[in-house]
């Protein structure tokens, strides 16, 4: 580690005066935001002294000296506070003590009196203070911190950056208000394993690991579903869980291997009731966190406005695909929708040209980027997905919709497969599929057959994507910016 080798001499000299540069405690009286708050009630703006034996903490940003005098600007939870100490509180050898061991970077604890400077400004004039981490490395310039450096070092960002600590705010205030909606609708919140002997719920790739005490290879999970439903099954009707998940694949600007998503199950409800739910969920956690509803957001190079408060669009997949090719996606044979395919260099999943996945990759590489508006699409074709019940007046469709917006993919929900003959029979289809070369085909589970097996009532589940959900609320482009420690080569971090 390569240290500041100025620093490193002051810390030996504070070491070699008896003092701690890294003590254990410091008790204070107010933080930064309560002094603002109090003198903003009392609201006297005085040049004297109005408010006495204050003592605070925080991290030093800036030191302006003027002869026998400093400014000091620190820095807690967000919050600035000006210091000011000079000799005649502190006296000679104090003072210079101060100006010589402690610097930018560095937590001080202070103690003192409250007063306004002639240019209104409150400050705190300090008669002690306590050095409590001496900081080895200088503090960046962090208006020219490359993206790079900002997701490897997060630390640093959230210190230096505030717009990266308004996103983070933001963020677990969304994980925040999603609870308390959930909880007001009766749903209970569970807890899923992690690792699992067989993993699913989604068509993914995992990441594997050895179970030294079993002798067995098990998975990080790739999604809630299958214990949640578990769950349905031994009589817990509303449940949910924001938990991590992990997928083995791209790393772009709006995926990430382990991303945060909610996942619920509803028994005895379809995924109609699952769509109003939903549409409800993201309107009032919007509400509650945004001051306005309409967010700005920037798609292929030009400035979007999405309200939330208007109802969300609804649409078939079949018809927005329909709409976007000009014909009736259902005229077209399978032997053009190949061409159509090969025209734009995209395979079907698993590379296997079945009608129902190179409809699926069509809408996917044709439709889904350019929905801008919050759009339900609807009624999927039978062979995508394993995991859901057929469509009760549309044959070779299964109920199922998938939530859009600002071109992303946000939510994706079923009325629940029940039927353990069924399930069976789909996943014995899904482990051919692997075995024709689809790496994302979903493993047989045969616990979770046995689950169903006792009888699983009607259910209608979904799967949001927390961190897109983030994006979308603040406008943001790239998924790194919302996620609080992105993935990112480890060599980046070591060659700083």
């Amino acid at each position: 580690m390569k240290w500041d080798e100025e620093r490193l001499k002051i810390l030996e000299e504070l070491r070699s005066k008896g003092i701690n540069p890294y003590p254990p405690k410091f008790n204070f009286s107010h933080t930064i935001k309560q002094i603002k708050n109090e003198a903003d009630k009392l609201n006297k703006k005085s040049h004297e002294p109005f408010m006495h034996d204050i003592s605070t903490v925080g991290r030093i940003g800036n030191i302006r000296r003027h002869g026998k005098a400093a400014f000091i600007d620190i820095f807690d939870e967000g919050e600035r506070l000006q210091l000011y100490a000079r000799v005649n509180e502190l006296g000679e050898d104090r003072y210079n003590e101060f100006i010589h061991m402690v610097g930018r970077g560095d937590i001080i604890g202070v103690k003192g009196e409250l007063f306004y400077t002639m240019k209104g400004e409150l400050t705190l004039r300090i008669n002690d203070y306590a050095l409590l981490s001496k900081a080895l490395i200088e503090p960046p310039d962090w208006s020219r911190l490359s993206p790079e450096f900002r997701y490897a070092h997060r630390y640093v960002d959230f210190l230096y950056n505030s717009n990266s600590r308004d996103l983070m705010i933001t963020r677990f205030n969304v994980i925040q208000q999603i609870r308390t909606y959930l909880y007001n609708q009766g749903f209970m919140e569970v807890e899923t394993p992690i690792l699992q002997p067989v993993y699913g719920g989604a068509l993914a790739k995992p990441f594997k690991t050895h179970v030294n005490a079993l002798n067995e290879d098990w998975y990080l999970r790739i999604s809630l579903e299958l214990y949640l439903k578990r769950y349905i099954v031994g009589g817990f009707n509303k449940v949910f869980e924001i938990g991590k998940v992990f997928r083995n694949e791209d790393i772009d600007v709006t995926h990430n291997p382990e991303y945060t998503l909610l996942e619920l199950y509803w028994a005895y409800a379809d995924y109609k009731d699952i769509m109003n739910l939903t549409e409800n969920l993201i309107k009032e956690v919007a509400k509650k966190v945004l001051k306005e509803p309409k967010i700005r957001k920037v798609m292929n190079g030009k400035e979007h406005e999405i309200d939330l408060e208007k109802p969300f669009n609804k649409i078939t997949m079949y018809d927005a695909l329909s709409n976007a090719i000009g014909k009736n996606i259902e005229t077209v044979s399978d032997d053009e929708l190949k061409r159509m395919l090969d025209e734009i260099n995209q395979k079907p999943r698993g590379n296997l040209y079945i009608r129902g996945f190179m409809i699926e990759k069509l809408f996917d590489k044709l439709v889904a980027d350019n929905i801008v508006d919050p759009t339900f699409i609807l009624d999927y074709p039978i062979e995508t997905t394993p995991l859901c019940k057929p469509h009760r007046s549309k044959s070779g469709l299964v109920e199922r919709f998938e939530l859009y917006a600002a071109g992303m993919e946000l939510a994706n929900a079923y009325s629940e497969l029940n039927d353990p003959v069924l399930q069976d029979e789909l996943f014995k289809k899904e482990m051919e599929m692997m075995r024709r070369g689809d790496e994302e085909a979903h493993p047989y589970d045969f616990d979770f057959v046995r689950a169903l097996s006792y009888g699983m009532p009607p259910t209608g589940g979904v799967g949001i994507g927390i961190d897109r959900v983030v994006m979308l609320l603040t406008g943001v482009y790239s998924i790194k910016e919302i996620i609080p420690y992105p993935m990112i080569s480890y060599k980046l971090v070591e060659e700083e």
